[in-house]
């Protein structure tokens, strides 16, 4: 799917946005400031530049090696 394909669906958006807001609270690595900063880019996302975000991070997962799979595997099989 190309990027001009993207339909902002504000409700998937935003729960997206929520799910990554939560994991950004969460992260034990970050400061404060690190946290706020992100979560403030975050918010400022359309939804085309969230698809590329995750986008880049899965590629990068899937690049990095193969811990993730069986992962995204459980996640097709739900429902």
């Amino acid at each position: 799917m190309s990027k001009d394909q993207i339909i902002d669906m504000p409700f998937t958006t935003d729960a997206m946005k929520a799910a990554i807001e939560r994991r950004i609270i969460q992260a034990p690595g970050l400061s404060d400031s690190q946290k706020h900063d992100l979560s403030v880019t975050l918010a400022g996302l359309d939804a085309a530049k969230l698809a590329t975000l995750v986008e880049t991070v899965l590629g990068h997962a899937i690049e990095s090696g193969p811990e993730i799979l069986p992962y995204l595997q459980r996640l097709g099989q739900r429902d």
